[in-house]
C-alpha cells in the first residue's frame, strides 16, 4: 500500500485512523513506525481526532471495589446508530470511593468529592492512569484543559474557601472566597511531565460555583453566584480563565436567563452555551455566545423535551460527516439519554442505551498521549 500511495495522501488515510488501529499498523512496516511515530502527524491525527469525538457511558460496578482501589469500566458508542460497540473494558484503575468523571479532550479526569483531594487523569485508548499530586482540604469541582500553543493540559481545582481579610494594615479576620488551584502536564519525549499544585489568585465577590466548570478552546468557565445567594441573572456571573495566561475575567448571562438553579454551562459545535431547565421541566432553552468579545449571546435551541422528564442535562455535541449538523447529547435527572437532531430539529430517546448501566457519561477523543513518568 505504501509502495503505492503518495506519502501525504498515505499520512492523510492514517490521520483519520483511530489509535488502537494505528499501532497495529506500527508493526507492518518501518516506514509506516517513522511516519506515525513523528511530532507532525501526532499533530495532524489529533486535529482530525476532534472532529470526531467518542460517546462512553462509564461504570465502575461495586463488585470492582477494593480498599485500595476500584476499576473502570468503558462502554463505547457508534455515533451513527447509537448502538454499543463494545461493553465494559476496563481502562483504569483509581481509589476508591466516591467520584466525578469529566472530559471533552482526549483524557478522562476523574476526581473525589471530598477532602482528600485525589484526582486521576486517564487515556481510555491505552488505558493508562497517572494519580495526580494530592490536593489536600480540596472540595469542590475539577477542570482539564489543554493549552495547544505550548502543548499542555492544565488541571484547575475551584473550590469554596476563605481568604485573609485586611482592612488597611489590620487584619480583621477571614473572607468566604472562590479559590483557584492549577497544575501543569506536559508530554515531552513520550513522558508526561507533572508540576506541583499553585495557589491562584481568588474571587472575594463569589463564594462558590454551581455545576461542573467546562473547558472550550483553551479557557476553562464556571456559573458563579454571588455572596448574597440571590437567584436571580443580576446575581449570576459566568467566570472565564484563559488557560495560557491564567487570567479570570467576568462577564454577564444572557437577558432573558433568570432561573440558576436548573441551569448549566455545556459546550456545542466549539461554543460556549448557558443552557436553562424551564420550572415545569418541558422546555430546554439553549443561549450560545455568539460574539466573544461583546458578549453577544443568541437564544439557539428552545428544545420541547419529554413530560416525564425534568432538569436535563447537555453531555455534549457529535457533528455529523458534513460538520455542520450534528447531534446534542443530553441526560436526564433519573440518568436516561436522548439527543436533539439539529437539522431535523426532533428530540428522541435512546432507547438502546438506557438499558446499560452506567455511572459516567462523556465525550473524548483519539490521543497518542503517553501517561507515564520518568523511568516508568
Amino acid at each position: 500500500m505504501g509502495d503505492h500511495l503518495p506519502r501525504d495522501l498515505l499520512t492523510d488515510i492514517f490521520s483519520r485512523l483511530g489509535v488502537k488501529q494505528l499501532c497495529k499498523l506500527k508493526c507492518l512496516s518501518k516506514e509506516w513506525l517513522n511516519s506515525i511515530s513523528s511530532p507532525h502527524f501526532k499533530k495532524q491525527h489529533l486535529d482530525q481526532s476532534k472532529k470526531r469525538p467518542t460517546l462512553s457511558l462509564i461504570s465502575s460496578p461495586r463488585s470492582n471495589y477494593s480498599f485500595s482501589s476500584q476499576l473502570v469500566h468503558l462502554s463505547l458508542i457508534n455515533p451513527s446508530n447509537y448502538e454499543l460497540v463494545h461493553e465494559y473494558e476496563s481502562i483504569a484503575e483509581i481509589g476508591p470511593g466516591y467520584f466525578v468523571c469529566s472530559s471533552g479532550l482526549d483524557l478522562l479526569c476523574f476526581y473525589q468529592t471530598g477532602y482528600l483531594g485525589k484526582i486521576w487523569i486517564c487515556n481510555p485508548i491505552t488505558k493508562k492512569t497517572l494519580a495526580l499530586p494530592m490536593l489536600f482540604g480540596f472540595a469542590g469541582r475539577a477542570c482539564l484543559g489543554y493549552v495547544s500553543s505550548t502543548n499542555e493540559y492544565k488541571i484547575v481545582a475551584s473550590y469554596e474557601g476563605k481568604v485573609k481579610y485586611v482592612d488597611g494594615d489590620f487584619y480583621t479576620g477571614f473572607e468566604e472566597s472562590l479559590c483557584f488551584n492549577i497544575l501543569t502536564l506536559k508530554l515531552e519525549e513520550e513522558t508526561s511531565v507533572v508540576g506541583s499544585w499553585r495557589d491562584l489568585l481568588s474571587c472575594t465577590q463569589y463564594s462558590g460555583t454551581c455545576h461542573q466548570p467546562i473547558h472550550i478552546n483553551g479557557f476553562i468557565y464556571w456559573l458563579a453566584f454571588a455572596k448574597d445567594n440571590t437567584l436571580s441573572s443580576d446575581h449570576v456571573r459566568i467566570l472565564e480563565m484563559n488557560l495560557e495566561n491564567e487570567e479570570i475575567k467576568t462577564f454577564c448571562c444572557p437577558n432573558g436567563f433568570s432561573d440558576f438553579g436548573f441551569s448549566h454551562l455545556s459546550e456545542i459545535n466549539g461554543h460556549l452555551c448557558l443552557v436553562q431547565n424551564k420550572r415545569d421541566g418541558h422546555m430546554l432553552n439553549i443561549w450560545m455566545l455568539k460574539a466573544h468579545e461583546s458578549e453577544a449571546w443568541c437564544l439557539e435551541y428552545s428544545i420541547e423535551v419529554h413530560e416525564s422528564a425534568s432538569n436535563f442535562n447537555i453531555i455534549g455535541y457529535l457533528p455529523r460527516n458534513n460538520e455542520s449538523t450534528g447531534d446534542i447529547l443530553i441526560r436526564s435527572l433519573k440518568g436516561d439519554l436522548f439527543c436533539y437532531e439539529t437539522d431535523t430539529k426532533s428530540f428522541k430517546e435512546l432507547q438502546s442505551l438506557n438499558i446499560v448501566e452506567y455511572k459516567w457519561c462523556a465525550l473524548f477523543y483519539d490521543s497518542f498521549f503517553s501517561i507515564g513518568l520518568p523511568g516508568n
